[in-house]
């Protein structure tokens, strides 16, 4: 925690720096650089070897970096090694990112897929979460075949899951506590919290005859809560309704309205708003 708190006062010291002097693309390469190397642990032996003299390691940290970054930046590595918080330089660089694209408005998200994403798909899930962010969106993609078909998408603290393998997991949930719905309670994707022993995508079920074929390309992803970035929101997951016929977007509630329903249920996400849940009647 106290390695954490001195990292983001050491990227924010050096990001306003950056600002003042007109050279954030500059100094981001640089904090990169600094982070490459510093974070060899080889190196990083060397530079915290209390025996070495300061000297020595001045004279290391010089043959390596000179001729990579300006003077400003060599300053800061060799405070880092002066000080004993070498081992800092990466945490320096991934809070600067942050700092950087938050600057710029720009949001980074970590797409998981079952295949790669061709340009059409890409650009839509590239909309979509610009839609639910407001930032200009980067995209960082990953292939897992583990979750077998749709998307998860991870933007800061926000977790959008649209994979198969948690409507699967989801489905298997609903059987066992006896509140299976039918095609009535068909919503589309819905957010909710991500249980401890849950993770991103829980356990994963084998497909079956009931739970419909394959949505891998209706609709990766649409719902988001909390700040892309910020450090204090709850990690959500956006999960699909079982369902043979799953929906691109979720289906607003009739007579529903924000803030009604109560507390507990599962909020649905429509177009940026919250609808309460519909209570099913009891026969």
């Amino acid at each position: 925690m106290i390695k954490g708190a001195t990292a983001r006062r050491y990227a924010q010291a050096v990001f306003d720096i950056a600002v003042e002097q007109g050279q954030l693309n500059r100094w981001r390469d640089d904090v990169r650089t600094l982070a490459e190397y510093l974070g060899n642990r080889r190196l990083l032996f060397v530079l915290s070897e209390p025996k070495i003299p300061f000297e020595r390691k001045e004279l290391i940290l010089r043959d390596l970096l000179a001729v990579k970054i300006q003077p400003d930046a060599l300053g800061l590595a060799k405070l880092l090694v002066e000080r004993g918080i070498a081992e800092l330089a990466p945490r320096i660089s991934q809070h600067f990112e942050s700092l950087y694209n938050t600057y710029r408005g720009q949001a980074v998200a970590q797409i998981t897929t079952a295949i790669p994403l061709d340009d059409d798909l890409r650009a839509q899930i590239a909309g979509e979460l610009q839609t639910l962010t407001g930032k200009r969106i980067l995209l960082q993609e990953r292939v897992d075949p583990a979750i077998l078909g749709g998307a998860v998408a991870r933007v800061g603290d926000t977790l959008i899951d649209g994979s198969l393998r948690r409507r699967f997991t989801l489905l298997r949930q609903q059987i066992a506590a006896g509140t299976l719905g039918g095609p009535e309670d068909d919503t589309g994707f819905v957010i909710a919290p991500i249980s401890p022993d849950d993770g991103s995508g829980g356990g994963s079920a084998p497909p079956t005859p009931e739970s419909g074929p394959s949505s891998a390309g209706s609709g990766p992803v649409s719902g988001a809560s909390g700040q892309p970035g910020g450090g204090s929101s709850q990690a959500t997951s956006a999960t699909s309704q079982p369902s043979g016929a799953p929906h691109m977007a979720p289906r607003p509630q009739q007579g529903g309205g924000p803030g009604r329903g109560g507390s507990g249920g599962t909020t649905h996400v429509s177009g940026g708003r919250n609808y309460a849940p519909r209570r099913r009647r009891r026969r």
